[in-house]
């Protein structure tokens, strides 16, 4: 057969599989949102999200504006960076600290979460959280209510001011960290229909609310341990010309248009990443094989349910 006819034929396959529905779905959950909101894995910081507050309905007060708060209060998580040769299995303290806060406090809890790519390493009395000299006299507890999410109390007979250190937890940093990925953690504002979260005073008076509402909703900074460096750029997937993370007849047809445009003197269009794509077969050039086989292996995969192994085999 030569070569016209051959593509001529290939064409004809590419045109007819677009043409296809898609009979491999993706998995239930794909587009499900994990409620941890520093879960989402893309090494990018959190910042707090202001817009979850809520003002609590038992404070029977109208809308309370935190821009007549004259404070300012910063509640606060470290923001580190390790070295890469040094990051991997460590042990990292991070500490969550409070500056600025004017009005004595009874009630404190938060919601704390993290990456759950960090492992959380408990004390020396088997919990969580440490809580700082902030609130030595308070009475404490923290509790994992799920991989990811921690719950944080505090409670006095007496109002205290509060200011330095409020509490510590450690992490151990994956064995796989390296230069440039980042781990994210800090507070998202929750109410669990027990207690909302909260920073206040007993008796709940005008300064303690309007403390409180300036706190969740401009005063809490979330922080990061980040592993210094530039991340390192993920090779390219084979045969996913067009850079959407699937091989598909669409990658076939234009592996085959750059093939036919450069085998007619034209100038190839690819970019460097799109010719390590588009070289399927790794021989170093783009070819009509190229484009038959990431088309052999779309038919495989997606139609015929081959594994991705099996696909790739099959393929090549």
């Amino acid at each position: 057969m030569n070569e016209k006819k051959f593509i001529g034929i290939v064409l004809s396959l590419l045109m007819m599989c677009s043409l296809l529905p898609a009979f491999r779905a993706l998995p239930a959950d794909a587009s499900a949102q994990s409620e941890n909101p520093f879960n989402k894995q893309d090494d990018a910081e959190v910042p707090y999200d202001r817009s979850r507050w809520i003002q609590p309905s038992d404070w029977n007060t109208p809308t309370v504006d935190p821009r007549d708060y004259e404070g300012g209060v910063m509640l606060f998580f470290d923001k580190i960076g390790l070295e890469p040769e040094y990051a991997p299995g460590k042990i990292q303290r991070v500490y969550f600290s409070c500056i600025g806060a004017e009005e004595p406090v009874n009630n404190v809890k938060f919601h704390f979460f993290y990456d759950t790519r960090l492992t959380v390493v408990k004390n020396t009395k088997g919990n969580v959280i440490t809580p700082g000299k902030a609130l030595a006299d308070f009475t404490t507890g923290s509790a994992m209510i799920e991989e990811g999410q921690i719950a944080f109390y505090a409670v006095s007979n007496e109002a205290k001011s509060v200011k330095g250190c409020i509490f510590t937890i450690d992490f151990l940093v994956p064995e796989d960290a390296e230069a440039g990925l980042l781990y994210p953690f800090g507070l998202a504002y929750v109410d669990d229909g027990i207690v909302c979260d909260t920073f206040i005073n007993s008796p709940k008076n005008e300064a303690g609310i309007l403390q409180m509402t300036y706190v969740f909703t401009r005063g809490i900074y979330n922080g990061y341990i980040k592993i210094i460096g530039e991340k390192k750029k993920p090779e390219p997937l084979k045969g996913d010309v067009n850079g959407d993370g699937e091989i598909g007849a669409d990658d076939a047809q234009l592996t085959l248009i750059e093939y036919v445009n450069t085998i007619a003197g034209l100038a190839g269009s690819f970019t460097d990443v799109q010719k390590q794509a588009g070289d399927f077969n790794g021989d170093q050039q783009i070819s009509v094989e190229d484009a038959q086989e990431i088309l052999l292996y779309y038919v495989n995969y997606t139609l015929l349910l081959l594994t991705p192994d099996e696909a790739l085999s099959a393929s090549l």
